[in-house]
């Protein structure tokens, strides 16, 4: 089918490396969706009534690239013919494929000689003891206030870096909305050098939440997709709380062994972190509502507190800087002059949600810019 075949397990921006590396000086590089076209046409074109069909399109490429996107692109009953559909379209010297569904890939597997397939698993950075310096000084930059916190969470990423066996770290990251359990968690992902892999359950249904986690048809988003492409070994499950505890038994053998299998995926994540936030008050709390079964498996539980008025004045100046940051000159200027920084930082107790405090600063902000076009259309009515 082809002369070699490079399946890649892994995030895109490596893929894309290996694929860009690979491809200098080829002529004829075909993607997935291109061959499903020209197949597609060359099945019409063998039909009487449109014979006369005429294909511009290559019988060799140098290069065939199949992302892992491109399988949602099909239909379902394609998985299985995915190395005949290649092999009766183009001669390939060189196939590059990434995180293929198991169907796919046994295809893959039953066409092609066994020498000619490398598979590449992308090698994720494991937080290691050298690391933790670089991490805690991501946190104190990043996280205000809680240093118990910030204290806990790198004593028992010690603990871990140096005890475990490849096996996975579940931490529960618990207390109030809005105190910094999620900016830990982008801190802990920079500090590896990777971006963060972020999955909320709020939102889902049970029925949403089964689909997502078990794996329903191979286009659809899934746990499983979603680990297969993280970029770094940090994944935040945000609101941990919500999952359904009659669907916690798909995380067992994750956070036992690293594996992750659904309908489509066999998924590796040994070595990674998951972080689980959650609004619990307390962790008697949290394992009364999860269950002993899996609050078991998590290896270490992080409190976060309430944000000090202190803390809660420089998250205030940060984020009205942040914003002022991005408005033109005479925006910034009718900003700076106005007294809404001052007034948030006098009535900065007055807030326990600072994402609540946050999207009121920009409300104030943007109410003040966008004031004088409602005053113009008042006065054009006086006027009418």
């Amino acid at each position: 089918m082809a002369n070699r075949v490079i399946v890649f397990f892994g995030p895109r921006f490596e893929f894309d490396r290996i694929v860009r590396e690979g491809t200098q000086g080829d002529e004829v590089i075909a993607s997935y969706l291109d061959s499903i076209r020209v197949y597609n046409a060359r099945i019409k074109s063998s039909d009487l009534t449109t014979r006369d069909l005429k294909l511009k399109a290559p019988d060799h490429v140098d290069s065939c690239v199949v992302h892992a996107d491109d399988f949602g692109s099909v239909l379902s009953h394609v998985l299985p013919s995915f190395a005949s559909i290649l092999e009766e379209t183009y001669d390939i010297d060189k196939l590059y494929v990434q995180n293929p569904p198991k169907r796919a890939y046994d295809s893959l597997l039953a066409a092609q000689v066994p020498d000619a397939i490398k598979v590449i698993h992308y090698e994720y950075k494991r937080v290691g003891k050298g690391d933790l310096p670089a991490i805690y000084g991501k946190l104190e930059e990043g996280v205000l206030d809680q240093d118990e916190a910030k204290k806990t969470l790198v004593t028992s990423l010690y603990r871990l870096s140096v005890m475990q066996d490849e096996r996975p770290s579940a931490v529960l990251l618990y207390g109030p909305s809005g105190v910094g359990k999620t900016e830990t968690a982008r801190c802990l992902a920079e500090a590896l050098g990777g971006g963060l892999t972020r999955i909320q359950f709020s939102m889902m249904q049970t029925s949403e939440a089964y689909e997502y986690l078990f794996g329903a048809e191979h286009s659809k988003a899934s746990f499983a997709r979603d680990l297969l492409a993280r970029e770094s070994n940090v994944v935040l499950i945000d609101e941990f709380d919500k999952v359904n505890p009659a669907l916690y038994n798909m995380f067992y053998q994750l956070f036992d062994e690293g594996r992750y299998v659904d309908t489509n995926y066999d998924v590796d994540a040994r070595n990674c972190l998951f972080l689980l936030t959650s609004n619990f008050p307390n962790e008697r709390e949290a394992r009364r509502a999860m269950g002993g079964a899996i609050f078991s498996r998590i290896s270490a539980s992080v409190e976060f507190a309430d944000l000090t008025a202190e803390g809660k004045r420089l998250l205030i100046r940060r984020h009205y800087g942040k914003i002022v940051s991005k408005l033109d000159e005479e925006d910034a200027s009718a900003i700076s002059e106005s007294d809404i920084l001052d007034w948030f930082e006098s009535n900065a107790e007055r807030y326990d949600n600072m994402r609540t405090l946050k999207a009121k600063i920009e409300k104030a902000i943007f109410e003040k810019l966008s004031s004088p076009l409602f005053e113009g259309k008042r006065r054009l009515k006086v006027i009418e």
